[in-house]
């Protein structure tokens, strides 16, 4: 008997391997740069952002794409 072996394209993957963050950087008057913890949320850095313009000179979000790594189970 044989077995026919089929290439197939992957649209989802089961364990990501990436993670979307954001982070809120903001500049002071005397050129200092300020950022708060990044998160998931792109809401919560742009609410973020939006009260820090209040206060700094300058206010960007980023969005950055990091590697999670594959934890070993422990038994």
């Amino acid at each position: 008997m044989d077995i026919e072996i089929k290439s197939v394209e992957a649209k989802e993957i089961a364990i990501p391997k990436k993670k979307t963050l954001y982070v809120c950087i903001y500049w002071n008057s005397n050129g200092i740069m300020s950022v708060n913890s990044p998160s998931e949320q792109k809401e919560y850095q742009e609410n973020y952002a939006i009260s820090m313009s209040k206060y700094a000179e300058h206010t960007e979000i980023y969005k950055f794409e990091i590697d999670i790594p594959q934890f070993k189970n422990k038994q």
